[in-house]
């Protein structure tokens, strides 16, 4: 029979090596990712929870830290969709009210829609920031800093699309609106009192400004758009669907109260938040499948950051990934290699291209089911897939003899038998043809 001591050693030694597993898992993200970074300024900041305990690495060049402050976009959204849920559990509103009993007319803006419609992006309104918001991020004009003139340049709705899905940030400045309306007070003041101090989020801002401490340097098309950070731009343009800063630290932190505790919500609220709506979108939650898997979180993307999460509420696993850019560098593999992370899978450093065998495919194919062009482009002896139409230009690897893998969305491009005029693409589950066009 083992001794107490025996059975304590055997235990320690079993603790002691699945951390060090993990932090070796961690070591060879870092080194891979550093390598495929090392031309780049912009950086990725990565937190993993696994078991309640949290790992964190650096990837790159610009040490980028989970302390380091960034501004998570339309992750701004969860916590307004809070917000609502909050006056809900209150009984101020009801997700089924017309938000016209909230809101003064807006050029526009159908009175009748309900509260639930903007939570869900089932409005069919016009998405009044979306293609231009690189000029708003140059712009200093200050007229373009007011709110009210902006939700007035509000384009015609379309009927025909309440209760489908179509992604507008338009719905969560309405719903800012409508929470000031109710509280008679600032949705920042709200934001702070309700959220941020609840949690004792030290890090976390309700909008980004120039001197915020520690705040992570921001990249666009390459370049340092320090100087452009106006809080004007974030406060009132971005504001409740996409102006809080904060760090990967005081992120977790609040995921983590959202979820798993009643701080915020009721967890039957919460589950609400992730159970209504539709396939991809439940009340300010975005959904997503990865290996059968269900996670819920809300990914951000503004001029100089961007931000990806997930959160597993059956194994209470949270990934969560910032880059100082406005996309994250090879996005789809580092997601792919952490959820192979939380699988106790290797992490598999990827292959060089062999530009012998692919060389010949470098044109422009077009993907018919979206009328849409790509292009395989060598460059220094690598190649790269580019979308024009979508402004991505993205590494290629090679997964096997006959495949390459797009370092940022995740889809395969395969090799078909004695035909270098095609190719099979596969994304998502979704598999077509791509074909060769002059």
């Amino acid at each position: 029979m083992k001794t107490l001591k025996q059975i304590t050693i055997v235990l320690f030694l079993a603790i002691f090596s699945l951390g060090f597993a993990q932090e070796n898992s961690l070591t060879t993200l870092k080194s891979k990712y550093d390598n495929l970074l090392k031309e780049q300024p912009e950086g990725v900041a990565v937190l993993i929870k696994k078991e309640n305990k949290n790992y964190t690495v650096s990837l790159g060049n610009s040490n980028l830290d989970a302390d380091k402050v960034f501004n998570i976009g339309s992750a701004t959204k969860t916590f307004t969709a809070i917000l609502i849920m909050q006056e809900v559990e209150k009984g101020n509103l009801k997700l089924d009210d017309a938000i016209g009993n909230y809101l003064d007319t807006i050029n526009n803006i159908d009175p009748s829609l309900t509260i639930k419609t903007l939570l869900t992006h089932e409005s069919g309104l016009d998405n009044v920031i979306g293609q231009n918001i690189e000029d708003m991020f140059y712009a200093k004009n200050d007229s373009i800093y007011n709110s009210v003139n902006l939700l007035n340049t509000v384009g015609k709705n379309h009927p025909d699309e309440i209760g489908k899905f179509n992604y507008c940030n338009t719905n969560y400045l309405l719903l800012g609106r409508i929470l000031e309306n109710i509280n008679d007070q600032n949705y920042f003041d709200l934001l702070r009192t309700r959220i941020i101090e609840p949690l004792n989020l030290k890090n976390t801002y309700p909008y980004v400004y120039k001197n915020i401490p520690n705040l992570a340097t921001p990249f666009h098309n390459g370049e340092d758009v320090t100087k452009y950070l106006d809080y004007r731009y974030f406060a009132t343009l971005a504001n409740a669907a996409g102006s809080i800063a904060s760090t990967l630290n005081d992120m977790e932190k609040f995921y983590t109260a959202f979820f798993e505790t009643d701080k915020l919500l009721k967890q039957e609220t919460v589950q609400e938040m992730m159970h209504s709506g539709n396939a991809y979108y439940g009340l300010g939650l975005m959904k997503d499948v990865y290996n059968g898997s269900d996670f819920y979180g809300h990914g951000g993307n503004n001029i100089g950051y961007s931000f990806r999460n997930g959160y597993n509420p059956k194994t209470k696993e949270l990934f969560l990934l910032f880059s100082n850019t406005r996309t994250i560098p090879f996005n789809k593999m580092i997601q792919e290699d952490i959820l192979n992370y939380f699988e106790g899978k290797e992490i598999v450093a990827n292959k060089a291209v062999d530009i012998s065998v692919f060389k010949k495919y470098v044109g422009t194919f077009l993907l018919k089911e979206a009328n849409m062009k790509m292009e395989i482009i060598l460059e220094n002896d690598n190649l790269y897939l580019e979308v024009k139409a979508q402004g991505m230009k993205s590494e290629l690897f090679q997964v096997n003899d006959k495949t390459l893998k797009d370092s940022a969305v995740g889809a395969t491009l395969s090799i078909i038998e004695d035909n270098e005029n095609a190719l099979t693409f596969s994304q998502n589950g979704f598999t077509t043809t791509l074909t060769r066009v002059n």
